[in-house]
Parts: C-alpha cells; sequence; structure tokens
C-alpha cells in the first residue's frame, strides 16, 4: 500500500517525457478504442494537452495508455513524445491495474447525458452541432439525447439490454 502522506511516492510525481516509439505494447489489454473514439481522443489531446500520463514499466511496456500512445505514434498532429510514469510492478499487478483503469472508467447513463447536454443548451448557449463534434456524437444522437420525455416514451426501463439507458 502507498503511503499517500508521502507525495513523492506517487508514480505522478516522477513523469517523465519519453520518446513514444520507444513505448510497446502488452500482451494482455482487453481494451479496445474504436475509430470515432480514437478521433474523439485524439481532439481531446489536441485540445486540452496531456491531461494523463501513459503508465509504463521500466522496459517501456505500456501498463494503462496504449490508445494514447498509438495517437503519439500515428497521428501528424500529436508530438511524439508523452508523458509517462514509471511503475515498478510484477506482470500479475499490471494485468490487474489494467483491468482496473478500464472498468473504473464507467459508462455513460443516457438521462445524466441528457441532463448535461440540456444545460449546455440552455446555459452556457452551446449548439447541437458544437456539442456533437465536442463530444465525437452524430446529430442524431445529439438530438435524441436533448429531447423531453424521450426515455419515458421510449420505455427505457423495460430495455434490460442497453446499460446506458439504466436511470440512477
Amino acid at each position: 500500500m502507498i503511503d499517500l502522506s508521502d507525495r513523492y511516492a506517487s508514480p505522478l510525481s516522477n513523469i517523465t517525457w519519453v520518446d513514444v516509439n520507444r513505448l510497446n505494447a502488452n500482451d494482455y489489454n482487453p481494451n479496445h478504442v474504436y475509430g470515432p473514439e480514437m478521433k474523439l481522443l485524439e481532439l481531446s489531446i489536441l485540445k486540452h494537452g496531456w491531461i494523463q500520463p501513459i503508465l509504463i514499466t521500466a522496459n517501456y511496456e505500456i501498463i494503462d495508455g496504449f490508445h494514447r500512445a498509438t495517437l503519439a505514434k500515428t497521428s501528424l498532429k500529436i508530438p511524439a513524445f508523452v508523458p509517462c510514469c514509471i511503475m515498478d510492478l510484477d506482470e500479475p499487478q499490471r494485468m490487474l491495474l489494467t483491468v482496473r483503469i478500464n472498468r473504473a472508467k464507467g459508462q455513460h447513463i443516457a438521462l445524466k447525458m441528457h441532463e448535461l447536454l440540456e444545460k449546455l443548451v440552455k446555459d452556457h448557449g452551446y449548439s447541437e452541432e458544437e456539442i456533437g463534434v465536442q463530444i465525437g456524437a452524430s446529430k442524431d444522437e445529439v438530438k435524441l439525447l436533448l429531447q423531453d420525455n424521450v426515455f419515458t416514451k421510449l420505455k427505457i426501463r423495460d430495455h434490460i439490454y442497453s446499460k446506458a439507458f439504466l436511470p440512477k
């Protein structure tokens, strides 16, 4: 267990910038990011910079951040040097950490997305088009999420196949 009272015990205290071409994928990552989400991730990095380091081993194996590293290798817009935290973990610890990080990201709940988009439009003056660009959603997705009473009308509680539509 890390002693959180010692700020230097945290991997974030030791970020180093590494040439992305030195990094190697692990062979156990169960996560996959599809094309549209990769474009959204690229937009996020370009718009806000690096807000999360890539977690790596001393041998430059990626523990977490494979898709960010992939973008840095393939995008002509993202610089090739990436922020990394070197972690001293054995393979089982790395595998468990990878899964925990990916599972902890959670899922978006459609009702909460409706409230968030509604606030962006009504309180902050965002257009539906700008919201679509910023969150990587189609025009139809944005319109659906902004519809009043859509969740009642569609009887969302009856659609057990979609966790995204479960109200909290």
